[in-house]
């Protein structure tokens, strides 16, 4: 075969490598073989007389000046980028990559700044990311009194009988150090929760053992919420992993004391207030996913599985073209939604 038929040749396979796997580097090698306008190497070097080929189209955006990590084989360090119709054109130097200006293209100098392929995430729980913000966060809380003062400030935006359901009280993510960093070196009982909110169940959520490793996970809850739970003096924890606190009467301050990593007092008698809804789902979903985006994740693979609830939402806004990035994690729950209506559905 000569040069020119090998140079051909791997232009070829250049572009069916972007096709079939769409990798940076990949669309760059393409780009340098069938433009002849990149990377230094013999064959493109040589530049060998080919008939006239159709002009390049332009690119919708380049981007210029910068260091364009390709990740190929020599770890090849460009300058500039061509992209049209979010896909990449050319990888090369700014003089090669100024071939394919056109009188719209977008010209961004990156100033020397680092362009990188996108992250793939493949232990995302990428949902949660958003979802946090469901449940209020009682902030930096040092007393009981500033506790009250959260709780007091949530009941007023909640009609009576609305449930509060909070975050752990403490610093996240690990909520080390309490009730010992609050003024009282105690936990709030149902009587002071009640008196911030006299209208309102309150649940303030435990951690979950995962997040910090270490026990006993607290949770607190004011008369209405022990009365909607059925929580009495008379009642038997369900496990000997957890206590319910009592006072010197007898009666159920409202804390409740587990040592385990999953806290079962939640899951038994708090899980439909403390619960994400379906649309809290759907809204959550396309934040986290911008949320992931911004530090160059561009796709996520939920590799422990998947619950039913966010199969559904997520084959939803694959339907309805909601999420940005790339279709990595959303193939997965295609074929998860498909199992969830075979009745096979996989639970982390």
């Amino acid at each position: 075969m000569s040069d020119q038929d090998r140079s051909i040749d791997n232009a070829a396979r250049g572009v069916r490598n972007v096709a079939r796997r769409g990798f940076l580097v990949a669309a760059g090698s393409a780009a340098a073989a069938g433009a002849g306008a990149a990377f230094s190497s013999p064959a493109v070097a040589q530049a060998p007389t080919t008939p006239a080929q159709p002009a390049a189209p332009a690119a919708d955006v380049i981007l210029k000046n910068g260091r364009v990590i390709t990740v190929d084989g020599p770890f090849t360090i460009a300058s500039a980028i061509a992209i049209a119709d979010s896909r990449i054109l050319a990888v090369g130097t700014d003089e090669a990559i100024a071939s394919r200006r056109g009188p719209a293209t977008r010209v961004i100098d990156l100033e020397g700044r680092a362009v990188i392929p996108g992250i793939t995430d493949g232990h995302a729980h990428m949902d949660r990311e958003a979802l946090r913000n469901v449940f209020p966060s009682l902030g930096r809380v040092r007393s009981i009194a500033d506790i009250q003062a959260r709780i007091a400030a949530l009941a007023r935006s909640k009609a009576p009988g609305e449930w509060i359901v909070t975050m752990p009280i403490g610093d996240p993510p690990y909520y080390f150090g309490v009730p010992e960093n609050l003024a009282e070196k105690r936990w709030p009982t149902r009587q002071e929760l009640d008196a911030a909110a006299p209208r309102n169940p309150v649940y303030i959520r435990a951690i979950w053992g995962y997040w910090r490793g270490t026990f006993p996970l607290v949770s607190i809850a004011n008369t209405e919420a022990l009365r909607r739970a059925g929580i009495t003096r008379d009642t038997v924890p369900p496990a000997t992993t957890l206590t319910i606190d009592k006072d010197g009467n007898g009666d159920p301050t409202g804390v409740i004391v587990e040592r385990e990593m999953v806290p079962i007092a939640e899951l038994i008698w708090f899980r439909k207030p403390a619960e994400f809804s379906h649309a809290d789902r759907v809204k959550a979903l396309p934040e986290s996913a911008s949320a992931y985006h911004a530090f160059a994740t561009t796709s996520v693979f939920e590799g422990h599985g998947a619950g039913s609830e966010l199969i559904r939402v997520g084959a939803l806004h694959r339907r309805m073209g909601g999420l940005a990035g790339r279709a990595g994690a959303g193939q997965r729950l295609a074929q998860d939604e498909r199992a969830v209506r075979a009745g096979r559905a996989r639970c982390c």
